[in-house]
């Protein structure tokens, strides 16, 4: 054995560490039988330089269970704390957490999660993601005609009636449960993003 080969420096160890932990991850997802997902986080969706799980779980928790007063006649912050439950599934789901039991929470309770906000179920996290944000934006400057381009098919069922849950919505007992276990999971396994 080489001297040299011994004394690898400490980073490229855990770098290998680290990729061995990502691979180890999309192994579980793949094997929890689905794909494993990914999503873009539209620029400005998550302001600040924190943790985009720990961000989304936290400020959708908030908006969707501790305070759904927010929501209430307020379409542009529902459709922005959805957004924020999509980002928080695909990231609880990723194999950050070491308690994959939340992550799979979120994917049992998004199909009525969504189904709440006349949103599709078979639509993709992206296309949702990228469609309530479009929506939150457009509702915020009173662009109707922008909001309803955005809550299109196949996001959508159909636009007026999900234009009209956003306005009145309700998080269903599922996705308010698996906010719980997520934040309980976040608080147990690390600190909040300084």
């Amino acid at each position: 054995m080489r001297r040299g080969a011994l004394e690898e420096p400490v980073p490229r160890r855990r770098m290998i560490r680290r990729r061995i932990a990502l691979i180890g991850a999309l192994a579980l997802a793949a094997c929890d039988g689905g794909p494993v997902e990914t999503v873009q986080i539209p620029p400005g969706a998550l302001p600040g330089a924190g943790q985009a799980l720990y961000q989304a779980a936290e400020t959708a928790h908030h908006m969707l269970v501790a305070r759904p007063g927010q929501i209430i006649d307020q379409p542009a912050n529902a459709a922005y704390a959805l957004l924020l439950y999509e980002i928080a599934t695909v990231e609880a789901s990723s194999g950050q957490l070491s308690d994959q039991w939340p992550g799979r929470l979120l994917r049992e309770a998004r199909p009525v999660v969504r189904a709440a906000a006349g949103l599709a179920s078979e639509a993709t996290a992206q296309q949702v993601v990228d469609a309530l944000w479009a929506a939150s934006q457009a509702l915020r400057r009173n662009d109707e005609r922008s909001a309803r381009a955005a809550l299109a098919p196949p996001v959508v069922l159909q636009a007026e009636i999900a234009r009209d849950r956003l306005q009145r919505y309700s998080m269903p007992s599922q996705g308010v449960r698996a906010l719980r276990e997520l934040r309980l999971a976040l608080d147990r396994t690390a600190e909040p993003p300084r």
